[in-house]
């Protein structure tokens, strides 16, 4: 081909028609800017199609993530919050006399699951979102509004994760101090050991630590709550984005 058009030009030139020379040549590099503008459209639209199937990839591992995080938040904290409430506030009756105890290690077993999820420590799935800012690639995330929610939601939970554990409120030793079961006896405790502890959940200090733990089990809560809200409607952006 380069040879066909080589013996045009030499030929035109040969039999001096420089004016159809310059027109051959124009039509020429006409041709060659063409080859050039298709070449570089089919290496975008592969570019294109390439981060696309990356974004996907991405996408569906952020729902994977983002969907462990929920069911962890339920599974540790939302489901466990209504039973740690009803406990703490049977502790509380029984030192305002308003709950009359039948079976002292059944109720002793009761505070003691106050503890759940009293020393809360944030962690969430970001492996995903790690890659994509440590590579670069958050650029082939190509809806705007879902790249910013991704950001919004992610900057939160490491801000959660960074501000470290909760302070304890010192309920989790105290109704410890109230477990002097036998392992072998599960079922078993002294009259002494069930006098004494039923004493200290009479004492004053016990009830100032339940009503931190309230405290602490209502805003631990409503943190899993507002995380898991976020989380959802993630997922529906991402969703949406991955259908369209």
């Amino acid at each position: 081909m380069i040879k066909f058009f080589r013996k045009i030009r030499q030929k035109l030139l040969s039999e001096n028609k420089f004016s159809k020379y310059i027109l051959y040549a124009i039509g020429e590099i006409v041709l060659v800017v063409i080859g050039i503008l298709i070449a570089l459209s089919i290496n975008s639209w592969n570019d294109n199609r390439k981060d696309r199937i990356k974004e996907q990839v991405y996408l569906k591992n952020l729902i994977s993530e983002l969907t462990e995080d929920i069911e962890s938040n339920k599974r540790y904290i939302l489901d466990r919050y209504s039973k740690k409430v009803e406990v703490l506030k049977k502790g509380k009756a029984y030192y305002q006399d308003k709950f009359q105890v039948t079976d002292t290690i059944s109720f002793l077993n009761d505070v003691g699951y106050g503890n759940v999820f009293g020393n809360v420590i944030w962690a969430f799935n970001k492996t995903t979102y790690n890659q994509l800012v440590n590579t670069g690639d958050l650029k082939v995330i190509e809806n705007d509004s879902l790249k910013r929610f991704i950001l919004k939601y992610y900057n939160t939970v490491t801000a959660m994760e960074e501000s470290g554990p909760r302070k304890p409120t010192g309920y989790i030793k105290f109704s410890n101090s109230l477990s002097p079961f036998n392992r072998d006896s599960p079922d078993y405790i002294s009259d002494f050991d069930a006098k004494f502890s039923m004493s200290k959940i009479k004492s004053e200090e016990f009830y100032r630590l339940v009503n931190l733990e309230l405290t602490l089990a209502h805003e631990v809560n409503d943190y899993a709550k507002a995380i898991n809200r976020s989380a959802e409607k993630l997922i529906k952006l991402i969703e949406t984005q991955s259908y369209d």
